[in-house]
């Protein structure tokens, strides 16, 4: 290595730390594995016979990823087959006249996104840690390349996301293999607004992450011009952006996987402009509040130790035959050293799937993992999310009732419920549904496919996905927001949301009742209509992706079995009522991986349904509930509590009493 390299986001000094920590620290073992256990044959084969360096999506990313990552162990081993094969890579990068496959419709102008920000990206780590392994002439054409097909078009996407309604439509660039993938282009998408749209997500991050690292490359190579100073101001400006999009509380509203996506965006670019010798950004945001956000957001199982509340398009595809591997570490480790935050080192260490290798360079051992504690609580997050839980162990409970408005890939999910238990997802939002509009399993983003509510069968206000997943002006909002010993109560109103579809609808409202003594959760949902009576439908989806989900029914309830968790529910209406399991009306292969649960009331103007689920192992008894009735009030009995609804009115009032426990942790 030369003098100069590494630089961007570690000094040579810290080689020594890095190298032993790749070659023996057991938390990294499964990098060493991965990047050790590299097919080299396979890969070497793929660049000099088989990739197309027209296609940008797929085939870009195996060539960017594969230099990156060899480059990075040849840093750690000094493997020098790893630093050939790396700059084999590189130079195939190369080859490729487009890192990025979007276009402005009129002027033809490349616009940088997520694949050329990751080009960015891995091209400046290939050169800071093979240092003099790269010849300075070939590195001199590299920084060109990398300008022009990188840093020139992730700044000119900066500069219309800074003035969306002045920008052109984005379509798809047709000298790309991408475009000419028709199986990829089924359905039409609108780009006329997708600036707009996408200026204050994800995919605004990506290109301002990957410039500011561009900038700080050319700024640590003495490559600093006028069109380099202009990339960073730039990038600091849209990173700026960003500390109104993240709320108070750390809460980022696309969801975890699209939040770590975020921050991890953002903070490397944070990083190694600071360690050019730029102002320090990172002051913006509350980190550490964003660690507690991305904590409570996760809901371990027996199946995946550190699955999530997949809210919106949150969570890992359970379908695909060899999905990319999740990992959310590197951002809570950067955190907890930058920080000196003990939750965050421990949800890393824990909670965070699987760790790269940039989680191996953000981490610090000196940070001491601290744990959260294991009780009974309640989160009620900035985004009106909820979550109530006994702790992050697989066995441990989980609610989750989605309130809130809309965000960039969201679902038609207002008042949704989700429920886990002993390992096991009892009640779900049914997992990654599809982005095409025309696949019948598009129901699955709509409310139709969630654990919420229909009024004549229709769900709540959603988009018809003809620009993508974009957020909608659908609302919900926590009314209530209480706890007491042993519960929590919420009470989330979702009527402008479901009012857009039918103005005769006078009130939705959905109350979720926690009892954590005897695992028991009442679901109440109130209706009401200015006009013309309505069924009103209850729907509670099961997890059935490998088949081993039971559903049976009965006139008063029904029962949800998993193999290591059972819901038995009881329900209650002053209205005829029937219980059914069903399937949606879409593809066959798909539709019994979602069955659900349907409790539909007769047509009426005013309504209260009321839902107990009675949660155990499946061996023992549940709890013991009664449900009885007034004209102005319906009593839950469970055990020695008594849950008592008065619904009136259009929102409940709910008290309860009896023989609680002690006093939960609320935040």
């Amino acid at each position: 290595m030369s003098s100069l390299f590494p630089v961007l986001f570690f000094p040579p000094a810290d080689l020594p730390v890095l190298r032993r920590r790749f070659a023996d620290d057991p938390r990294f073992a499964g990098v060493r594995v991965a990047l050790q256990g590299c097919d080299r044959a396979a890969e070497r084969r793929f660049l000099r016979e088989e990739v197309d360096v027209t296609e940008p999506l797929l085939e870009f990313r195996r060539v960017y990823d594969r230099a990156q990552e060899m480059a990075f162990l040849y840093l750690m081993t000094g493997d020098e087959d790893a630093a050939e094969l790396s700059l084999e890579g590189a130079r195939t990068m190369m080859k490729f006249e487009l890192w990025d496959f979007f276009m402005e419709q009129d002027s033809r102008t490349p616009m940088g996104n997520q694949r050329a920000s990751a080009g960015i990206i891995a091209l400046a780590s290939v050169i800071d840690w093979l240092g003099d392994r790269v010849p300075a002439d070939e590195r001199a054409q590299w920084i060109e390349i990398m300008k022009e097909r990188g840093c020139r078009p992730c700044a000119a996407s900066l500069r219309r996301f800074a003035n969306p309604l002045q920008a052109e439509p984005w379509t798809v660039n047709p000298a790309t293999a991408t475009a000419r993938d028709k199986s990829r282009w089924t359905f039409p998408t609108d780009g006329q607004r997708r600036v707009e749209i996408t200026a204050e997500t994800n995919l605004r991050a990506a290109p301002t992450g990957a410039l500011a690292i561009g900038v700080a490359l050319l700024t640590h190579l003495g490559q600093k011009d006028a069109e380099v100073d202009e990339w960073a101001g730039l990038a600091a400006d849209s990173i700026k952006v960003f500390n109104r999009l993240y709320l108070p509380d750390g809460s980022y509203g696309e969801g975890v996987n699209y939040a770590n996506y975020t921050s991890e965006s953002l903070f490397m670019g944070i990083e190694a402009l600071r360690r050019a010798g730029q102002p320090d950004l990172s002051g913006g945001i509350n980190w550490c509040a964003h660690a507690r956000f991305m904590l409570n957001m996760a809901m371990p199982t027996r199946e995946t130790p550190y699955d999530l509340i997949n809210i919106g398009d949150a969570g890992a595809p359970r379908d695909k035959a060899k999905p990319r591997p999740e990992s959310r570490s590197a951002l809570p480790f950067w955190i907890a050293r930058e920080y000196r935050d003990g939750t965050a080192q421990w949800f890393g260490e824990n909670l965070a799937a699987a760790h790269n290798l940039w989680s191996l360079v953000f981490f610090d051992e000196t940070v001491a993992p601290v744990a959260p504690a294991n009780r009974p609580q309640s989160w009620h997050s900035d985004l009106h999310w909820m979550v109530a839980r006994t702790g992050w162990r697989a066995q441990d409970l989980v609610v989750s009732l989605r309130s809130g408005i809309g965000w960039n890939h969201e679902h038609a999910d207002r008042n949704s419920l989700i429920v886990k238990v002993h390992g096991e997802q009892l009640v779900v939002d049914p997992l990654r549904p599809p982005y095409n509009f025309t696949d019948p399993s598009w129901l699955l983003r709509t409310t139709l496919g969630h654990s919420a509510v229909l009024v004549d069968g229709r769900g709540h206000f959603y988009h018809n996905g003809i620009e993508g997943t974009c957020a909608t002006i659908a609302q919900a909002r926590i009314v209530q927001d209480a706890s007491g010993p042993g519960h929590c109560v919420w009470i989330s109103d979702a009527t402008q949301a479901y009012r857009l579809v039918d103005v005769n609808i006078k009130s939705v409202v959905r109350a979720v009742v926690v009892l954590f003594g005897p695992q028991t959760v009442l679901v109440i949902d109130r209706v009401t209509k200015w006009r013309e009576a309505s069924t009103v439908e209850a729907r509670f989806f099961a997890d059935n992706f490998d088949g081993q989900a039971e559903l049976m029914t009965a006139a008063d309830g029904f029962s949800i079995t998993r193999p290591h968790a059972r819901a038995d529910a009881r329900i209650f209406c002053r209205h005829a009522c029937r219980v059914s399991a069903q399937q949606l009306p879409i593809a066959p292969e798909r539709a019994p991986k979602h069955p659900y649960i349907a409790i539909a009331t007769e047509a009426v103007m005013a309504t209260t349904l009321v839902t107990a689920l009675r949660l155990t192992d499946g061996k023992a008894a549940p709890a013991e509930v009664a449900l009885a009735s007034t004209e102005e009030r319906i009593t839950a009995t469970v055990g020695a509590i008594q849950c008592s609804i008065e619904d009136i009115d259009t929102v409940p009032i709910i008290r309860v009493s009896g023989d609680l426990p002690a006093q939960i942790n609320q935040g």
